[in-house]
């Protein structure tokens, strides 16, 4: 049955919903604020001339985010805090159909299957903040898996296998387009912003991000046009398939279980461009300085900001490989004894299945995969003293069929602001249909934080999960050793210096 439910993936049977490694889609509470710092590019490369400290070093921050509407585990039949404990097993129960025990439920509606899993670690990285300027450079890994529009009878035979009894011998047409893949890469980026307009009441940035991408690996499969019949536990009829799929993975294809020796398969870039408008809460002062760390802060009543995120690709053209198949039909049975021993055994076969020729569906050696691009605009409020409140929405979009995708997501986050603390409590709404509660707590430099909170105290049914956490270093504007001792003020601190 394993030798299948391989041959399902490749043929767009798939819905990739393992507990494969994650990441948290936003990190709202420690990307939004103004002591965000190298984080907050994550929304919008201009963000960096909001920023009170004028110095931030990130040291590492950790993002880790799953989220699916197939599968999902009784909220009464876990503990979140037994995921920590050794020897825990997580609960099962017997499946009609299927074989073995099943860790989760499946959604019984007909709707289709998205899923969004990413894992980010923001390495070492600085910004600074010189004058009207600011300059950053970054470093980071991820891994993106994300499934959309994946049709739910698709997505119940992977799950429970060919012998899901009750949807044998129905003539199925999924002719939305539907999509799957995985990305993994690491990066590093360099950034500038720039303060064009100041004036009275009003400041105006701009910031932009270009970042170099090493693959690690990459997998897309895309499917328009799919008409099949499943008679039994071991036959696939199919009528007529349209579909392409790549794909660049760290293993040998002759020899399954050896691991490739490239580390890096792929290149490429990406970048960020965004905006701010600032209206300013006092009239502009102009910033005259003799030292970086007598800058002003200029505080703000609200400020809009919009951005282009994570436009790019990379070129997978070492250890890659294309396929498509052009509306074809094919028809495959005794297909649970078959046992493959390579990937390219298996690609052969499907290849001879809808060609007759076990070289026919090849389209080349290398491939171009998006990253998971996105509208982002924020909406910063400031309420009264160290009280915000934060609208934000991240709106994903392919920019092709061979991409990671993002779900969109609106947030409102009302946040408590100081130095030492601070309290981040954002209401999202998830891919346009799930209600999703945060919280963020950041001390000084550390800053721990979900945008699930409920997967704490089981107050719904687990669907997912998320949690980072970020540690940098920051110093504020104005925060000179010798203006602490005399005890005077920024703006005192520069009157005197411009007569000296």
């Amino acid at each position: 049955m394993k030798s299948f439910r391989f041959v399902f993936f490749v043929l767009i049977f798939i819905c990739s919903l393992s507990g494969n490694p994650a990441y948290s889609q936003e990190m709202f509470g420690a990307t939004l604020g103004n002591y965000s710092g190298v984080n907050g590019l994550q929304m919008n490369p201009s963000s960096m001339l909001s920023s009170k400290p004028y110095l931030d070093i990130n040291l590492l921050a950790l993002d880790v985010f799953v989220q699916n509407n197939f599968l999902y585990m009784n909220k009464y039949e876990y503990r979140f805090t037994d995921f920590f404990k050794s020897g825990t097993e997580l609960p099962s129960h017997l499946e009609k159909y299927g074989t073995g025990l099943r860790n989760f439920y499946i959604n019984s509606n007909k709707n289709v299957r998205n899923v969004y899993a990413q894992l980010r670690i923001n390495g070492p990285g600085a910004m600074l903040l010189y004058g009207n300027h600011a300059f950053a450079i970054t470093t980071g890994v991820r891994s993106v898996i994300s499934t959309k529009n994946v049709p739910y009878e698709i997505a119940n035979f992977t799950y429970l296998g060919l012998n899901y009894r009750l949807q044998h011998n129905i003539n199925y047409k999924d002719n939305r387009p539907f999509k799957a893949g995985e990305l993994t890469w690491a990066e590093i980026g360099i950034s500038y912003a720039y303060t064009f307009h100041a004036r009275n009441l009003e400041k105006i940035t701009a910031g932009i991000t270009i970042r170099r991408l090493f693959g690690y690996s990459g997998f897309y499969v895309k499917g328009n046009r799919l008409d099949y019949v499943i008679p039994n536990d071991s036959t696939i009829s199919i009528h007529n398939f349209n579909g392409q799929f790549g794909y660049a993975l760290p293993i040998s294809y002759d020899n399954n279980g050896q691991w490739n020796d490239k580390l890096f398969t792929g290149g490429g870039f990406a970048g960020d461009i965004g905006i701010t408008y600032t209206r300013l809460s006092g009239v502009y002062s102009e910033d005259y300085f003799t030292t970086l760390c007598s800058q002003q802060y200029n505080d703000y009543l609200y400020r809009l900001g919009v951005a282009l995120i994570d436009i790019g690709a990379i070129r997978f053209n070492t250890h890659a490989e294309k396929y498509s198949i052009d509306d074809r039909s094919s028809y495959f049975d005794k297909i649970n004894r078959f046992h493959y021993q390579s990937i390219h055994q298996l690609m052969d076969t499907v290849s001879y299945k809808f060609y007759g020729d076990s070289k026919a569906s090849f389209r080349g050696n290398s491939f171009y995969m998006w990253l998971p691009s996105a509208l982002s605009i924020q909406f910063d409020y400031h309420y009264f003293k160290n009280w915000y409140v934060n609208a934000s929405l991240i709106y994903g979009f392919d920019l092709s069929p061979a991409s990671v995708s993002r779900p969109a997501e609106i947030a409102i986050t009302p946040r408590y602001e100081s130095r030492g603390f601070e309290a981040n409590l954002p209401v999202s709404l998830y891919d346009w249909n799930k209600l999703m509660i945060g919280l963020s707590l950041r001390y000084y430099y550390i800053t721990i934080g979900t945008e699930k909170l409920g997967q704490f105290f089981r107050i719904s049914n687990f669907t997912g999960l998320d949690l980072y956490v970020a540690l940098h270093f920051f110093i504020d504007k104005g925060d000179c050793p010798n203006m602490r001792q005399k005890g005077c003020t920024d703006i005192d601190y520069r009157i005197k210096s411009s007569y000296r």
